[in-house]
C-alpha cells in the first residue's frame, strides 16, 4: 500500500515575552527606603536616646540596610539572569560605582572631623582604619557590605540559579541559620579574643544580611509569579504587613525592662525581621500600585531614584552640620524634640537632594553621587534600564 504523509511545517520556536528593562514599582520603593533612612536618623539626633516612643519609631524605620540589600540582590539577577556574566566586565563596572565614592566620601568626612568642630587629630593610622572599616562616617559601611556582594555575587548567582525551584525551602534555611546568628550577636556576651571581632563588626558583614539578599535574588527569578500575586492580594499584603510591624514593636517592648531604648530597638537582633517584612510588603505593594495606575509625577520620581544614592551620601554632612551650626541635637537642643526632629528631616532631606542633583551635573558625578556623569539630566528624562542601588 502506498501511503503520503503531508509536509510538516518547520517548528515554530515560541519565545517569552522579554521583561521590561525599567520596572517603575523599584523607584518608588528605592525612594521610601532612602526617606525612612533619613528619618532614622533625624530620630537620633533629635530626639533623647530615652524616649521609648521615638526609639520604637526607629524601629519599625530601621530597615533601610536590608531592604537595600533585598533590592540589590533583585538588580543583580534581574539584570543578568538571561545574559553571560562576563565577570572582568561585571566586577568592573560595578566595584566602580561603589568603591569610587566610598574613598571620595570616607575622605571628605575624614576631613570634616579633622577640620570641623570635632578637630579630631590628623592621623593616617586612623585614616587607614577609617577606610578598612568604613568608619569615617556611620553610614558607609553600608558600601563596603555592597563591594562584599558584588565580589561575591558570582557565587550567589551559581546558587541561585542551582536552588530556584526550591526558593521557599533554601530561604527558609538561609533565613534560620541568619536568625540565629542575629541573635546570638544581639543576646550572647562578646567573647574574649578575635572570635569578639565578629560581634564587633556583624554589620560590616554580607553573611549578616544573607537571607535579605537571597530573598531579592528569588523574587528576581521568579517576579512574574509574585507580582501576580501582589497584585490580586495588595490589601492583604498591606493587611500581613501591619500585622508583622506591631509583632516587631511587641519584640521591642518586651526588652525594655532591661535594655535601654536604643539597645532594645538595635537592628543586628532577630526582631527587625519583623519590621523589615513589614516594610518589604508596604512598599513594595505601594510601589505597583503606583506602577499600575496613571503614574503621577513618574518623572520627578525617576529624577529622585536616580539621585538618591547621592542623597544617602550626602545627608550626614547636612544633619552634622546642622548639629554642628544649626541648634540642633539632643545634646542642648534649643527647640522641642518634635519640631527638631521635622525640620532636621525636612532640611537634610532637601539640602542632600539638591547636593546630589548638582553633582549629577558635574564631572564628579560618579565620585559624589555613585552615578556616571551625565550634563544632559533633565527632569522627564526617564531611564531605560534597572540602575544598580
Amino acid at each position: 500500500m502506498l501511503t503520503t504523509t503531508a509536509p510538516t511545517e518547520p517548528a515554530v520556536e515560541v519565545r517569552p515575552a522579554p521583561r521590561p528593562t525599567h520596572l517603575f514599582q523599584v523607584d518608588v520603593v528605592r525612594l521610601l527606603t532612602f526617606s525612612a533612612v533619613i528619618a532614622v536618623h533625624a530620630l537620633a539626633f533629635t530626639e533623647q536616646p530615652g524616649n521609648r516612643v521615638a526609639a520604637g519609631m526607629m524601629m519599625l524605620l530601621q530597615y533601610g540596610r536590608e531592604v537595600f540589600f533585598t533590592l540589590t540582590g533583585f538588580v543583580l539577577v534581574y539584570s543578568t539572569w538571561n545574559k553571560p556574566l562576563r565577570l572582568r566586565s561585571f566586577w568592573r563596572k560595578r566595584m566602580l560605582f561603589v568603591a569610587v565614592p566610598y574613598l571620595a566620601w570616607s575622605v571628605i568626612y575624614y576631613l570634616y572631623a579633622v577640620f570641623g568642630p570635632a578637630h579630631m587629630p590628623a592621623s593616617f593610622a586612623n585614616a587607614g582604619w577609617d577606610l578598612l572599616y568604613g568608619s569615617s562616617e556611620y553610614h558607609l559601611y553600608f558600601l563596603l557590605v555592597t563591594l562584599q556582594l558584588y565580589l561575591a555575587y558570582p557565587l550567589i548567582a551559581w546558587f541561585v540559579r542551582r536552588t530556584a525551584g526550591q526558593a521557599g525551602r533554601v530561604l527558609a534555611a538561609v533565613s534560620a541559620v541568619n536568625l540565629v546568628w542575629l541573635g546570638i550577636v544581639a543576646y550572647v556576651p562578646i567573647p574574649h579574643g578575635a572570635a569578639g571581632w565578629f560581634w564587633d563588626h556583624a554589620y560590616e558583614l554580607l553573611p549578616s544580611y544573607a537571607m535579605y539578599v537571597l530573598a531579592g535574588c528569588y523574587a528576581a527569578v521568579h517576579l512574574d509569579r509574585i507580582q501576580r500575586f501582589v497584585d490580586t492580594h495588595g490589601r492583604r499584603l498591606l493587611q500581613l504587613a501591619g500585622a508583622s510591624a506591631v509583632v516587631a514593636l511587641v519584640i521591642y517592648a518586651a526588652q525594655l525592662p532591661f535594655m535601654a531604648p536604643r539597645t532594645a530597638n538595635q537592628v543586628i537582633q532577630p526582631g527587625m525581621l519583623f519590621s523589615c517584612v513589614a516594610a518589604l510588603l508596604a512598599v513594595y505593594v505601594m510601589g505597583s500600585r503606583w506602577a499600575a495606575g496613571p503614574r503621577r509625577r513618574q518623572g520627578l520620581i525617576e529624577l529622585l531614584s536616580d539621585a538618591s544614592f547621592g542623597v544617602y551620601l550626602a545627608h550626614p554632612l547636612i544633619l552634622q552640620l546642622l548639629v554642628d551650626y544649626g541648634g540642633f541635637g539632643n545634646q542642648g537642643q534649643r527647640m522641642p524634640p518634635v519640631v527638631a526632629t521635622v525640620v532636621a528631616y525636612v532640611v537634610t532631606a532637601g539640602g542632600a537632594t539638591l547636593l546630589s542633583l548638582s553633582f549629577r551635573r558635574t564631572p564628579l558625578s560618579l565620585a559624589l553621587s555613585g552615578r556616571p556623569w551625565r550634563a544632559d539630566v533633565k527632569r522627564h528624562a526617564p531611564r531605560k534600564a534597572l540602575a544598580p542601588c
